[in-house]
């Protein structure tokens, strides 16, 4: 048994840039735990469709402290 799921999402064109857009639904974000600013990854499956991942940045116990330390004062202004 799979617990795959998967979703169709036509790309639609920016009327000003012609560049194309994804527009995720609410249930996908939620699954995924994506947001807007995240950098994806593609892979052509060679099939005629892609597969998208969330690139994880690897990061410094030093950078996740300072990102956090930013956070904080940030959030105290």
């Amino acid at each position: 048994m799979t617990n795959k799921t998967s979703w169709v999402i036509d790309i639609q064109e920016d009327p000003e840039t012609g560049d194309g857009i994804l527009e995720f639904p609410a249930d996908f974000l939620a699954k995924t735990g994506w947001k807007e600013g995240d950098v994806l990854e593609w892979k052509d499956l060679g099939n005629g469709s892609w597969q998208l991942t969330k690139k994880e940045t690897d990061v410094t116990i030093e950078e996740e402290e300072a990102w956090q330390d930013l956070e904080r004062k940030q959030t105290k202004a």
